[in-house]
Formats: C-alpha cells, structure tokens, sequence
C-alpha cells in the first residue's frame, strides 16, 4: 500500500527586504489605521470595492480566516518606523504548485515608494524558490493599466479576461488573469543581475 502524504502544517511566512518586513500576520497585528484603508477612494477603485470602514474585531476575524497552508495573509512593515502599510494575500495551489497573489498599500503615505515594487520581487523569490511553486498568478482590472503595464514588462502572461459586477452598481468590470513561469521569473532576475554588473540602465 502507498503511505499516505503527511498532512500539511500551517507555516509562518517572513521576507525581507532593504526598507520592508513582510511576515505572516496575527490578529494583535489589527490596527485601527488598517480598519480605515477601504474608506480610501483610490483603494476603493483598486479593489473595485464598496466604502466602508471596518472595525478592529472585523480587521482581527480576518487575519484569522487564513490557515497558513493554502491561504496567507501577510503584512508590509516598514522597518524604520514599525508601521503596517499594506498586505499581501497567497493562495497556494498545492496541486499544481501554483499560487495568486494580492497586495494593496493601504497607507496613502506610502504609495509609490517602493512597498509593492520593493517587496514584489522578495515574495515571488520566496515562493518559487523557499516553496518550489511553479507558477504565480493575479488578476487586475482593466482600468489598472500602469499594474498591466509592470506585469508584462516582467514576464507575465495575460491569459483570459472575465467580467464581475462593478461595486458602485455601474455594470460590470473587465478583469485581466495573468500567469507567470518560475523560469520565466528565474530568467528575468538573472538579465536584471547581468544588466547591472554591466552598468546597463533598468
């Protein structure tokens, strides 16, 4: 007879990089700054999501849905002031070792200064190489074209696009699915690594 495979056991996620923590939350993570990021309109547009702010036992009962084996929450930090800024969520395909992956930059202060760019790379490096996935993937609406933009120019592969009812009521939404190879990943870091002993401009 064939032995079973041992059960999965949730696990702690923990990545850093020059400016940012990214680790596994726990529901004491909650803060009350978080529990404003979906009043914020530009969040709102992103996550195509109603306006609303959440209470900190809503905040703490989500960081705890996640089970650590096939879902992950995970939070930003900046190291130099401790503070949470924004969150990753992994879905983890164990079948096809695959993964989707989400992040938003909650605080409004910290957008555009490299908490997604900057720890984007560190996470996908964890997951294909710490956790040997194959693939990754996301999806982003049609209006996100600069999130398009990046996704292709590092690799990514636009697979289908879906529809979904818009949350402000106002029809329906494009949604682009996007799929990225670990070789292309490996590729990609290794022309980025090649360019600069080069010199050569990013």
């Amino acid at each position: 007879m064939t032995a079973p495979a041992p059960a999965a056991v949730p696990r702690a996620m923990l990545v850093e990089t020059h400016n940012y923590v990214v680790r596994s939350l726990e529901p004491d993570d909650a803060t009350d700054g978080w529990c404003d990021w979906l009043a914020d309109p530009i969040a709102q547009r992103m996550l195509n999501a109603k306006p609303h702010r959440l209470t900190i036992d809503q905040v703490r009962d989500y960081i705890a849905s996640f089970d650590r084996i096939e879902s992950h929450i995970l939070g930003i930090f900046e190291k130099s002031t401790g503070r949470i800024v924004g969150i990753r969520t992994v879905y983890v395909d164990p079948l096809h070792k695959e993964y989707l992956v989400n992040v938003l930059v909650g605080e409004a202060d910290a957008r555009g200064r490299g908490a997604r760019h900057e720890t984007r790379h560190a996470m996908h490096s964890f997951m294909f190489g710490e956790l040997g996935m194959l693939a990754g993937r996301c999806t982003v609406l049609s209006y996100n074209t600069e999130m398009i933009a990046t996704l292709m120019r590092n690799g990514w592969v636009h697979e289908h696009t879906s529809r979904k009812p818009a949350a402000a009521g106002e029809g329906l939404l494009e949604l682009h699915h996007f799929r990225l190879l670990r070789e292309t990943w490996y590729a990609a870091q290794a022309d980025r690594a090649l360019r600069h002993q080069t010199g050569e401009r990013m």
